[in-house]
């Protein structure tokens, strides 16, 4: 007998949709006839005129080739029953659930019950946002399994980012050190978490030094039963992680009438002293320095959008994306911030959810790399070598209790490394270690930071948009929690296969608008409907009204 799996709890969760219909709309009242001024603009409606073709852009080979291999995907799995040359805009009936049967792709082994993954068994707020265009391209691309294509203006706003990046947090100079180090420096999935774990401390550290930090990362949770964000711990294997990065935030006076950042201790070095190089009296002094700053100092979460001409969106679903996009990463740094406990927790879950192991040892070459690009945690080194607390109790209780099933020793390096200086630096540390560096360390020392600026999280957020490498246009708005969870409960409906598709209104404005760049114009169903609706009623309106052309 199969016994049930943890997939089997999550399945159950789904109930397969409902086929919505439209109301008929009947006018009747003669009253209601259009005015003359009336008459001229509908006659001036783009509907009523020739269709506006969009300019035929020539398509590369690598171009054509992609579409040509996601059209096929999708038209195998959406192919309409009575329109076989066109896709329907319903699910497909043996793929119901978008996040297990297309995204994450999960398997139960029918022996054990065990889950495995052929996808991504996790969200990002991006995907959380389905209706940031239309949902029904965001499904068929969510079905392809392919990757969107990557055009210019996505190339030349990753440089944009990268640019700003590079301003707010200058790159140190490792390069020869890289070229010389006797030592390999691991990059696989595992040992790129913990640099990036590190990169966001060290860059948080900044943020409170020089006023503003960008690429932060920050996530949450999703649970599928009740399609909500959770705010307390994470109870439950099946909860969802949905991660994020946060493109900039700005510390600054809440009674400025600007963005200009504003350091929380603008004499770092000479108010720390020596301490200015130890993470762990950083912090102790930091906590101290916010509870004093909390009323006059406030933290802006902001997001980039690149645009290739200085003109923001006008489409109302972008817009609206935009803003529950940074309300996300609001939320996130609010349930963050509330206990560095539970936040420890949720970063351990967070990289189990990834598949790593928490108690895996870093390899040596990297934490000697991550000192060099920021010696900041050099004393912690020192004291997890010697065995000493790191002033976090859920750690250091931890490791009280640890039982070593094998040594932690760096013992090879005194014959692997024999650079005069970088001995010199680290040689102290070339033997056995009383308490191994794992990702439960940077856990902790990042849990730290995110309670630390949770008293100066701002209900204002803000979107910078830049063409080129100008700043020309900003919004400020004020967060909405209320908008963020019937949004995030919305999305979760569909992508756990509780609600139908919705596509964007089926109006010609909207499928000039919409449809026009779209990889599936040519054979959407859902396109091709509205496009013969609003035919029909341009002759309708032409027969009552003889006063408009169609």
């Amino acid at each position: 007998m199969t016994r049930p799996g943890p997939l089997t709890n999550i399945r159950r969760y789904v109930h397969l949709p409902r086929t919505a219909r439209s109301p008929r709309i009947d006018i009747s009242d003669h009253s209601l006839a259009p005015t003359p001024e009336e008459l001229e603009a509908i006659n001036n409606l783009p509907f009523f005129q020739e269709e506006k073709k969009v300019s035929n852009r020539p398509i590369t080979k690598a171009k054509q080739s992609y579409l040509e291999n996601k059209l096929r995907i999708v038209r195998q799995l959406f192919k309409h029953e009575c329109n076989a040359e066109y896709l329907s805009y319903t699910l497909p009936m043996s793929m119901q659930n978008p996040y297990l049967d297309a995204h994450a792709r999960a398997t139960a082994d029918p022996e054990t019950g065990a889950i495995q993954y052929a996808g991504t068994p996790r969200l990002s707020v991006t995907k959380m946002l389905t209706k940031r265009w239309c949902e029904l391209r965001e499904t068929y691309d969510i079905y392809s399994q392919i990757p969107i294509y990557e055009h210019s203006q996505v190339a030349q706003g990753r440089q944009v980012h990268q640019m700003l990046e590079e301003e707010a947090h200058v790159p140190i100079d490792v390069e020869e050190f890289k070229t010389n180090f006797e030592v390999t420096i691991p990059n696989d999935a595992f040992h790129t978490l913990v640099e990036d774990w590190y990169a966001t401390t060290t860059r948080l550290l900044t943020l409170l030094k020089t006023g503003e930090a960008r690429e932060i990362l920050c996530h949450g949770y999703l649970n599928p039963e009740s399609c909500r964000l959770l705010k307390g711990n994470v109870t439950s294997d099946e909860d969802i992680l949905v991660s994020g990065i946060i493109d900039h935030l700005v510390l600054r006076r809440r009674d400025s009438s600007t963005s200009a950042p504003r350091p929380l201790v603008s004499d770092w070095d000479d108010q720390y002293g020596a301490d200015a190089l130890d993470i762990r009296k950083i912090l102790e002094r930091l906590s101290v320095s916010v509870k004093d700053a909390k009323e006059d100092m406030e933290l802006i979460i902001s997001d980039v959008k690149t645009r290739p001409t200085k003109t923001v969106p006008t489409q109302q679903t972008v817009i609206t994306a935009a803003k529950l996009q940074v309300m996300y990463y609001r939320y996130f740094m609010e349930t963050l911030g509330l206990d560095a406990h539970a936040t420890y927790n949720k970063l351990l879950i967070n990289a189990q959810r990834r598949g790593h192991d928490v108690d895996q040892p870093v390899e040596p070459g990297k934490i000697i790399y991550l000192m060099e690009v920021d010696p900041i945690m050099k004393a912690d080194m020192v004291r997890l070598h010697n065995g000493s607390p790191i002033g976090f109790e859920p750690f250091d209780k931890f490791y009280s209790q640890y039982k070593k099933t094998e040594a932690c020793t760096w013992e090879s390096l005194t014959s692997r490394i024999t650079d005069p200086l970088t001995r010199q630096k680290y040689g102290s540390l070339f033997s056995n270690w009383a308490t191994p560096v794992t990702l439960r360390y940077f856990a902790a020392r990042l849990a730290q930071l995110y309670h630390i600026l949770g008293p100066l999280l701002s209900s204002e957020l803000m979107i910078e948009y830049y063409s080129g490498n100008k700043n020309f246009h900003n919004i400020s708005f004020t967060y909405d929690s209320q908008a963020l969870m019937h949004q995030s409960t919305d999305s979760a409906l569909f992508w756990f296969g509780k609600r139908n598709i919705e596509p964007i209104k089926p109006t010609l404005r909207n499928v000039l608008t919409y449809c026009k760049y779209c990889d599936y114009q040519s054979i959407c169903l859902w396109k091709k409907e509205a496009k013969e609706k609003a035919q029909n009623l341009g002759k309708d309106l032409e027969k009552l009204y003889p006063g408009v052309r169609s």
